[in-house]
C-alpha cells in the first residue's frame, strides 16, 4: 500500500511539474511571444528527435529551415533559443568587440567536449584572452615564415597520390587531403607530436575513423553533454569493446592530455623556445603568454585547445580542398585552361613551388578558392551567441538580454537573394563581387569568434591547389556529387551521405593508357 501510494504520488508530482513547465514555456516564458512550432517551444526533445533519431541523423538544420518557411525570419527553435534567417543581420549578431559582448550558449559551446578550450569558452572576456594567447601562431607573418613546410607537405601529398593511383588505379581524395592538412597543422602547432599520416595508409585510415567518430558523436554530446566527461574517466579496453566510436575519441583526448602535461612540466626549454620563433608551438605560445593567468595554463585546459586545433584545422581544410578539387575537375573545360595559364605564369617549371604572396595575386585562383569556400558551407550547425547585458533588436522584435540567438552561416553563404544559383559552382562571380556578396562571405565566421586559423588554412588551400593542379593531370573516378560531395546532415561540420565511398581521382594519363591496353586486347 505504501509503495503504491509512493509511486502514485511521484507520478502525480511529475505530471504536475510537466504541466506547470508547459504552461510556463508556452505562456509565461520571455520568448513566448516569438513565432515557432509549439512542440519546439515545449521541449528540446523535438530537436533531439531530428538530430539523433530521424535518418540519417543531423536533420534539425532542415527542420529549422522549414520553420522559417512557415513562420518567417525569426523563429523560436527550442524553449530557450531563437534562430534568425536573414543574411543582413550577421554583423549585428556576430559583431566585433566594439559592437558589444557576446557570450556563447553553453549547450552549443560544449558540443565538442572541450568546455575550457577556445571553442568551448562561454564568457566573452575569457575567450578574448585565451584567443590572444594562440593567435600569434596563426598570424599572417608566422604563416609566411613556415611556407616551406607547407610546400613540402604538398609534395609528399602528390607522391602519395601517385603511388596509390599506380597500385589501385585511383586514390581517395578526402582521406589523403585529411592526412595532408592534419600533418601540416600538427607539424606547425606541436614540437613533439608527429602523426605522419601521409606516409602510412594504415595511420591515415585510423585517423579518418577517429575524425568520423567525432562527427558521429557531436550531435549526441550536444544533447547529452555529460557523456564524454564520464567516458574520459573509463578504461579504454571496455570502451573499445562496448562503444568503439567513443573509445577512439577518448584515446585521442588522452594522448593530447599527455603532450600538454609534458609541455607544462617543462620537457622542453620554454625560455629558449620563446626567443626562437621557428620553434614556436601551440603549448609554448599559451604557456609564455602574458594575456592569460597562470591558473589558465594547467594541462587539462591547454590540452583542450590542442585537441580542437588538430581536429578542426585538419578536417575543415581537407573538406574545403576536397570540394574545390571536385568542382575544378567536374568543370575542367571551363575552369582549368584559365587556371593553368595563371599557374604557369608563377610556376613555369613543373615541380617548382610559388610564394604565397604571388599565388594570392592570381585572380582566377583566388576566385576559385573563394567560391569553393562559399559553396562548401562547411559549418552547418547554428552558432548561438548571447548578449549578456543589452537586449538585441531584430526588425520590430526586442530580444531580451541573455537570450541565445543563432544563425546558420551556411544559410548566409547559400542565400539565393544574394547569390544567383547559389548551389552552382561559379568562380566568376568573385571577379566583380557586389557589396552584399562580400557581406555574406562568412566562410570563416564573423566577429570576435571567427576562425583563429584562417591565415594558415588559406595558405594550405593556395599551396595545395596550385601545386596539385600544376603537377598532376587528375580526373574524377566513380564520384557522384549528390552522394560524395553534397551535405545532407549536420554533425557541426556538414557531412555527406552515409553511403559515400569518398571522392576518388585518377591520373588522366594512366586511365587513358589503361583504356588503350584494354582496346588492344580486344
Amino acid at each position: 500500500m505504501n509503495q503504491a501510494y509512493f509511486i502514485l504520488s511521484a507520478l502525480l508530482l511529475c505530471a504536475g511539474y510537466t504541466i506547470c513547465l508547459a504552461i510556463y514555456r508556452l505562456c509565461l516564458h520571455p520568448l513566448a511571444k516569438f513565432p515557432g512550432p509549439k512542440m519546439a517551444a515545449l521541449t528540446k526533445w523535438y530537436e533531439a528527435y531530428y538530430d539523433l533519431i530521424k535518418s540519417p541523423g543531423g536533420q534539425y538544420m532542415h527542420e529549422i529551415n522549414r520553420m522559417h518557411d512557415i513562420y518567417g525570419p525569426i523563429v523560436r527553435i527550442n524553449p530557450d533559443e531563437l534562430h534568425i534567417r536573414d543574411s543582413m543581420y550577421v554583423n549585428t549578431l556576430y559583431c566585433n568587440p566594439a559592437g558589444g559582448k557576446r557570450n556563447k550558449y553553453p549547450p552549443a559551446a560544449h558540443m565538442t567536449g572541450t568546455p575550457e578550450g577556445i571553442f568551448g569558452t562561454v564568457n566573452h572576456d575569457v575567450h578574448r584572452k585565451r584567443r590572444s594567447a594562440i593567435s600569434p601562431l596563426f598570424s599572417k607573418s608566422t604563416v609566411t615564415a613556415v611556407e616551406s613546410k607547407i610546400q613540402q607537405k604538398v609534395r609528399t601529398l602528390c607522391d602519395t597520390l601517385r603511388s596509390q593511383i599506380v597500385h589501385h588505379g585511383w586514390a581517395e581524395l578526402r582521406l589523403n587531403l585529411l592526412a595532408y592538412a592534419t600533418d601540416t597543422v600538427c607539424e606547425h602547432s606541436f614540437t613533439n607530436l608527429r602523426l605522419d599520416l601521409l606516409t602510412s595508409d594504415r595511420r591515415a585510415r585510423q585517423w579518418r575513423d577517429s575524425i568520423h567518430a567525432i562527427a558521429i558523436l557531436t550531435p549526441w554530446i550536444k544533447q547529452f553533454p555529460w557523456v564524454l566527461p564520464i567516458a574520459l574517466k573509463l578504461p579504454l579496453s571496455p570502451l573499445y569493446a562496448l562503444v568503439p566510436v567513443v573509445a577512439r575519441v577518448v584515446e585521442l583526448r588522452r594522448a593530447m592530455d599527455k603532450h600538454a602535461s609534458e609541455a607544462v612540466r617543462g620537457s622542453f626549454d620554454l625560455a629558449q623556445k620563446s626567443q626562437d620563433s621557428k620553434a614556436q608551438d601551440l603549448f609554448n605560445s599559451i604557456l609564455t603568454s602574458t594575456a592569460i593567468a597562470p591558473s589558465d595554463k594547467h594541462p587539462l585546459r591547454i590540452a583542450q585547445d590542442g585537441f580542437v586545433i588538430i581536429v578542426a584545422a585538419g578536417e575543415t581544410t581537407a573538406r574545403m580542398l576536397t570540394t574545390a578539387t571536385f568542382h575544378i575537375l567536374e568543370n575542367k573545360r571551363t575552369i582549368l585552361p584559365r587556371l593553368m595559364q595563371e599557374l604557369e605564369s608563377v610556376m613555369p617549371v613543373p615541380g617548382a613551388a610559388a610564394e604565397l604572396a604571388k599565388l594570392e595575386k592570381l585572380p582566377w585562383l583566388s576566385a576559385i578558392i573563394k567560391e569553393s569556400l562559399r559553396l562548401t558551407g562547411l559549418v552547418t550547425s547554428r552558432l548561438p551567441l548571447v548578449s549578456p547585458d543589452q537586449p538585441l533588436t531584430y526588425r520590430d522584435w526586442v530580444i531580451p538580454a541573455g537570450t541565445p540567438v543563432s544563425m546558420t552561416l551556411r544559410d548566409v553563404l547559400l542565400d539565393p537573394k544574394i547569390f544567383d544559383d547559389p548551389c552552382e559552382f561559379r568562380p566568376q562571380r568573385w571577379l566583380d563581387p557586389t557589396p552584399d556578396m562580400e557581406h555574406a562571405y562568412v566562410a570563416f565566421g564573423r566577429g570576435s569568434r571567427m576562425c583563429v586559423g584562417m591565415n594558415f588554412a588559406l595558405a594550405e588551400l593556395y599551396h595545395c591547389l596550385a601545386y596539385l593542379l600544376r603537377n598532376m593531370d587528375l580526373e574524377l573516378y566513380e564520384t557522384v556529387r549528390e552522394r560524395d560531395i553534397d551535405i545532407v546532415r549536420d554533425c557541426f561540420i556538414g557531412e555527406v551521405s552515409p553511403s559515400s565511398v569518398g571522392v576518388r581521382v585518377a591520373l588522366k594519363s594512366s586511365r587513358t593508357a589503361a583504356a588503350g591496353s584494354e582496346s588492344a586486347l580486344e
